[in-house]
């Protein structure tokens, strides 16, 4: 570590337990990584490999970082199944420092809501079904149609049911999806419109449901997305969440009794408003748990309502397919959760609400929070997501990415000229030299994941500098943040208490569980240190 960082390191936790110099730090470092790189728009989208008035306006197209490289500087294509290789996890695979599995589940959930590679048939690899904005659509929907849907339109809730688990303590968790008629199941009534559509495209549904049993389709929740009820991550957060805002809805119903006077008993107003002061709990736990933990200091984030007013990279969000590949962080997954006293195997914790629904969420949320993620990096994807990874190379190669030190400089950083540089193992350094044969052909996917860094750190520099330039460039220019919008009148004043006093994801759990864990992203034995 340079004297600088060492410096930095011991002064930055002072800084942080002061409001002034915590709010100033804060703001300096996300304006420091809005501007890692040029702001959008960009000329160039997927829409072509040229600028058009498509490519600048029609966000189903993924947007782009940097244009497709000219022939002198694109890098080399090894076969795909060499370099798929570079990826396969070796052994028991390498154990996180200080990552936990919640993180990992956190960040597949929260990233599965923005990053939506078009699924249709026949598929287009260069368009995307999302938002572009962090919006919930975890638990609300991808639009006003399917959010209708979810709704139980009374006091401003979302639909749920009490279930028991095996201690007989009764949970709160979605409605179920399907009910069985005859020998099928099918998507029950409320979830069913022939003119608007079904709350999820049914072929779809067909291949994320394919090979499931019938107790495993018996369990599926109604959510906002098709695949939120593929593990149970998911499951557990999408449940967290919508307690959290029906919580929430009955707060506000609480507080301002003037709202039920309304020819629906208030419930529009509520919902929105819940919905309102949910979205930015989320955005308060990205910025000041999430990035927190991903930074290689430790310093206290805060977010800082309407920070983006006035600058350069505030602008309409845009998903860029180069945010969408390097968040696939397969090699946090181990190939089993454990905390030391039990332990999930990939068929127990993929496509099984029917554990969550048995132990309740409080129970698991203990368990991910206990058990050691993966070490990001080369060699340590598990087995059974090689062949995700296998099409995440694909879909690198199909979008013509530039090389690993194009995008070096593109972010502000100076390119290497060696894979000694890149990587302290010298056996990922072999490789990288017979597949690639010198750093400008690096791919760029490739060169993220072989990134070398210190124990502080949980990705390389680039890795990094992408992340947070995408990260706050996308969370802070949510229109809920804008100065106009932020306040008494969009949230209440029983809303701005909930969100001033909310901090971390464990004040959500101590709210919404009948024995909240102790929960964070960060490995115990991290903390115990």
């Amino acid at each position: 570590m340079s004297l600088l960082k060492r410096l930095i390191s011991v002064v930055a936790p002072i800084a942080g337990r002061i409001p002034f110099t915590r709010r100033l730090a804060s703001e300096y470092f996300i304006d420091k990584s809005g501007n890692a790189t040029s702001p959008r728009p960009r000329p160039f989208s997927m829409a072509a490999d040229y600028t058009s008035w498509e490519s600048l306006t029609d966000r189903r197209f993924t947007g782009r970082h940097l244009p497709p490289p000219k022939a002198a500087d694109q890098p080399a294509r090894p076969a795909v199944e060499e370099v798929l290789k570079l990826f396969s996890r070796q052994g028991a695979g390498r154990q996180a420092v200080d990552t936990s599995v919640l993180f990992s589940a956190f960040a597949q959930w929260f990233t599965d809501s923005f990053l939506r590679t078009d699924r249709s048939e026949p598929r287009d690899f260069r368009k995307n079904t999302s938002n572009h904005e962090i919006d919930l659509c975890e638990i609300y929907g991808l639009d006003a149609h399917r959010t209708r849907m979810l709704r139980s339109m009374k006091g401003g809730r979302l639909r749920s049911q009490l279930l028991k688990d095996g201690r007989g303590v009764e949970g709160e968790f979605p409605e179920f999806l399907y009910e069985r008629v005859g020998d099928q199941f099918a998507i029950r009534a409320a979830f069913r419109n022939a003119e608007l559509g079904d709350l999820h495209d049914a072929a779809l549904l067909a291949r994320v449901f394919d090979g499931w049993t019938d107790a495993q389709k018996a369990a599926v929740f109604a959510v906002g997305l098709e695949h939120g009820n593929s593990v149970i991550g998911n499951t557990v957060l999408n449940s967290l969440f919508l307690r959290e805002h029906n919580r929430i809805a009955g707060e506000l119903a609480k507080t301002n009794p003037d709202w039920l006077t309304a020819p629906d008993g208030g419930d529009e107003r509520l919902f929105q408003t819940a919905r309102n002061v949910l979205t930015v709990l989320l955005l308060k736990l990205v910025v000041e748990e999430y990035i927190v933990h991903i930074s290689p200091i430790e310093f206290p984030l805060e977010m800082v309502p309407f920070v983006a007013d006035g600058k350069k990279w505030n602008k309409s969000n845009w998903i860029a397919i180069e945010f969408s590949l390097l968040y696939r962080w397969h090699s946090l997954v181990p190939d089993v959760i454990s905390d030391g006293q039990r332990s999930l195997k990939p068929a127990e914790f993929l496509g099984n609400n029917a554990l969550v629904i048995s132990e309740g969420i409080d129970s698991l949320l203990g368990l991910l929070a206990r058990a050691p993620a993966g070490r990001i990096g080369l060699h340590n994807t598990p087995v059974f997501l090689e062949k995700v990874e296998a099409r995440t190379l694909k879909l690198m190669r199909d979008a013509d990415l530039a090389s690993y030190n194009a995008y070096r400089k593109a972010f502000g950083l100076s390119r290497l000229t060696s894979f000694a540089q890149l990587s302290d193992d010298p056996a990922v350094v072999q490789e990288l030299t017979r597949l690639y044969g010198t750093i400008d052909k690096l791919e760029w996917y490739v060169g993220i994941f072989a990134e070398r860094y210190d124990a502080k750190s949980m990705m390389g520099d680039l890795m990094l500098t992408m992340v947070a330039y995408d990260a706050f460039t996308q969370a802070l220019t949510n229109p809920l943040l804008a100065r106009n919008v932020y306040g008494k009148d969009t949230f209440s004043a029983k809303g701005l208490e909930i969100i001033d006093n909310t901090h971390r994801l464990q004040d959500l759990v101590n709210r919404n569980c009948a024995k909240p864990p102790k929960v964070s992203f960060e490995f115990p034995k991290a903390r115990a240190g």
